[in-house]
């Protein structure tokens, strides 16, 4: 297995969604959990759900910062459609870092490029 601390291939992004999938305001976030988002270094902007889908079907993300807002939106502007990948398969991430901001929990996924290379 990867160590944690390695640089992963492909872009990384990150993104506040509520449970459902959508799209939360990061303005709306506590200040520790808009810095979590925002990292080490400064991550690409967020494209919209149709290139971000495209993006995990090439292959093209290495991680994903997330802070889940436990609300419920619902509607079009959820990430609910499916794609899919060139070999069929799930993308192999792996949460790596989670940290709370009070009801806010912030989750750092990066791909797992052992199971990735072992499909």
């Amino acid at each position: 297995m990867k160590p944690a601390g390695r640089k992963t291939s492909g872009r990384a992004i990150a993104l506040a969604l509520t449970w459902d999938g959508a799209r939360w305001p990061a303005r709306l976030l506590p200040p520790k959990a808009r810095a979590f988002l925002q990292g080490r270094a400064k991550l690409l902007t967020v494209p919209a759900a149709g290139e971000l889908s495209t993006l995990l079907a090439k292959d093209g993300i290495g991680e994903i910062r997330v802070c889940w807002v436990p609300r419920l939106k619902g509607g079009e502007g959820t990430l609910s459609k499916p794609f899919r990948t060139p070999w069929g398969k799930r993308i192999p991430f792996q949460a790596v870092t989670t940290s709370r901001f009070g009801e806010v929990l912030g989750v750092v996924y990066r791909r797992n490029l052992v199971q990735a290379a072992g499909d």
